[in-house]
């Protein structure tokens, strides 16, 4: 029983690591080289602008594009009753401006958790939890939003889509669920799961964590080490991954897992987590041990590191055949080539005095489909004497 607590708490420690990827502080506390006059203001290199900032204080929590006209996005008010899970709203972009909308009737505004995933032919899900804790799931199908027919059980921690009727959840454990349109078909996995990436239907990977097999127990004690599983429109099957130990002497409880996959291209899938123990218990620890992965469509093999501040950084979304945007707000193109996404500051038309310092998380990043256009959403923290805020924001990347 204790190694499958461990097992779990290192797997959880290794989704928390790259859920929080996609939040982009710029790790200086301070203010950008960008004049303080503009809120789109150029820069050389990439540059987020705010393409709207919330009034009062809130934060941005997820985004989803069904076309460059139809673009949602869900948030929460920090000065709200969020005990009663009051203060969540919409945004809506239909192509000239960002509309406030309130949280779909069918689902109300007492609502916590909110995720936004586009589906596919215009569709969109927004899936939240209820006050008493039950999953809900509304669907827009471009004109309204509607009640999914029949909820998946548990929470979502990862979803692919191919189409409305081709949907793909895990939760965090060893299955993964499908939505043909109808009704949810559960399917066991060979190994625990954490992420979810693919190029079609019958061509899907799933990474997480093993407790048994090459590389676990022995001598190490290694409790866990990395799974990478693929889906072939049949059936899920574990493929061959590396094994990783520490060398003596071996800190406590070591576990290896897999928290993160991105799918570059057919042959180009890659995979991210590490190797990490029980801090705390020795004295002498040794430095957790990154993992990262690259199958080229035959086997998976590790991945060179990355040069200058991309190497130790997780990816947060693909940009096409350009490259990958990965936490912190850098930037790693095709090239290799490693840049920093600069950003505007607010000013004081949006409450931000000009000697405040001023951070950027950012919780999503999207492609808007057909369409050369990046969004991101979260917000920026405020830090000022008398007044800190955090504001809710909406970015597009200028390149």
């Amino acid at each position: 029983m204790r190694k499958a607590v461990v097992g779990l708490a290192v797997l959880t420690l290794v989704l928390a690591a790259a859920g929080c990827g996609a939040q982009g502080g710029d790790g200086k506390g301070g203010a950008t080289s960008a004049p303080a006059s503009s809120r789109t203001a150029a820069a050389a290199g990439p540059t987020w602008a705010y393409d709207h900032v919330e009034d009062g204080s809130a934060q941005m929590l997820d985004l989803a594009a069904a076309a460059e006209d139809d673009i949602w996005a869900a948030g929460f008010e920090q000065n709200s009753d969020s005990s009663a899970g009051h203060g969540r709203f919409l945004r809506h972009f239909d192509g000239t401006r960002w509309r406030r909308l309130p949280m779909p009737a069918v689902l109300g505004d007492s609502v916590y958790n909110a995720r936004l995933d586009s589906v596919g032919s215009g569709e969109i899900w927004l899936t939240a939890s209820g006050p008493d804790g039950r999953l809900e799931t509304a669907h827009w199908d471009g004109e309204s939003w509607t009640s999914l027919a029949e909820n998946p059980t548990g929470r979502i921690g990862d979803l692919k889509a191919f189409g409305p009727d081709d949907v793909w959840v895990l939760d965090g454990q060893a299955e993964a669920r499908h939505w043909d349109g109808s009704h949810w078909t559960t399917r066991a996995l060979p190994a625990q799961a954490a992420s979810l990436d693919g190029t079609a239907s019958d061509d899907l990977w799933a990474v997480g964590s093993r407790d048994s097999g090459e590389g676990v127990g022995g001598e190490s004690e290694q409790y866990t080490q990395p799974a990478a599983m693929h889906w072939d429109g049949g059936s899920w099957t574990l493929t061959r991954t590396p094994v990783y130990r520490f060398d003596d002497p071996v800190p406590p409880e070591p576990s290896a897992a897999l928290g993160k996959v991105v799918v570059v291209a057919e042959d180009d899938i890659r995979a991210y987590g590490g190797n990490g123990f029980n801090h705390g218990e020795v004295e002498n620890e040794p430095a957790d041990q990154p993992i990262r992965l690259r199958w080229d469509g035959t086997r998976w093999t590790d991945l060179p590191e990355a040069a200058g501040e991309c190497g130790n950084r997780d990816p947060v979304t693909v940009d096409g055949t350009r490259g990958l945007f990965l936490d912190g707000n850098w930037y790693l193109a095709a090239d290799g080539t490693c840049v920093k996404i600069k950003r505007p500051r607010l000013t004081d038309k949006d409450g931000a005095r000009r000697s405040s310092a001023q951070l950027l998380w950012l919780t999503s990043v999207i492609a808007v489909p057909g369409t050369d256009t990046v969004l991101g959403a979260g917000h920026v923290q405020v830090n000022q004497s008398g007044d800190p805020m955090e504001k809710a924001v909406v970015v597009s990347l200028r390149r």
